[in-house]
């Protein structure tokens, strides 16, 4: 059983993505590629111990059961994971958390951004966060909320949000403000008290186009909210 610190959980397909970091930090992906090796996830039940409980959760610390690195392109942190069910060693506290998320930050997204990605997954904090939306991606009648940010002389405008936590936050502030889904990033930081956030960006394929995403955003002090799996 190997410990990681889990940086991300967010929908992928119709499952789970999860990535952290060992204690080397090195970025790990515990994964359960499909036959076709199309989505390379995990299952619901791949993300609850033994009693049921939800433990790949961000800022969560456990022990997974990793067999084998199985790296393909650009996600050189995948792992196999084993049958034993993860186990939640204890949750960071928030100014482990954070410097955790200090010490592993890049400055810049290159490593992602550009023909032959050497691995998938990067943390950073951005210079400014502008933007953030909770809205319908009109052409596929799916939900998707988005960042715009920049970091260094970068603008990344738009950029999907998969995070569940985020996911349900979105939901839950649309809700109350009567179907608001634009929101400057500074109104949603009041709210919430946030004096600082590092964002965990991964890079995907679709089409064989490779994009970036926002698979983690981590609030700080920290905030936690209900996780979100539906589509629409």
């Amino acid at each position: 059983m190997t410990e990681i610190a889990v940086l991300a959980a967010s929908r992928l397909s119709d499952g789970v993505c999860v990535a952290g970091i060992t204690h080397q930090k090195q970025w790990v992906r515990p994964t359960r590629p499909k036959h076709d090796d199309t989505w390379r996830q995990l299952e619901r039940s791949d993300c609850r111990d033994a009693r049921g409980r939800w433990v790949l959760a961000k800022g969560n610390v456990v022990r997974i059961d990793l067999v084998r690195p199985i790296p393909k392109e650009a996600h050189s942190e995948d792992w196999l994971i084993g049958p034993r069910k993860p186990e939640l060693v204890r949750r960071l506290c928030d100014t482990d958390y954070r410097r955790v998320c200090r010490q592993i930050a890049e400055p810049s997204l290159e490593a992602l951004d550009c023909d032959k990605a050497p691995r998938s997954l990067v943390m950073v904090r951005p210079s400014r966060i502008s933007s953030f939306s909770f809205g319908m991606d009109e052409r596929k009648g799916t939900y998707v909320p988005r960042c715009s940010f920049t970091l260094g002389r970068w603008h990344y405008s738009a950029k999907p949000v998969s995070d569940l936590e985020w996911r349900g936050y979105g939901r839950r502030l649309v809700r109350q403000h009567n179907g608001k889904e634009a929101w400057k990033a500074g109104d949603i930081f009041r709210r919430n008290g946030t004096e600082a956030c590092w964002l965990t960006v991964g890079r995907n394929l679709v089409a064989s186009q490779p994009y970036l995403l926002v698979v983690g955003v981590q609030l700080f002090p920290v905030r936690r909210f209900p996780m979100d799996f539906q589509r629409s």
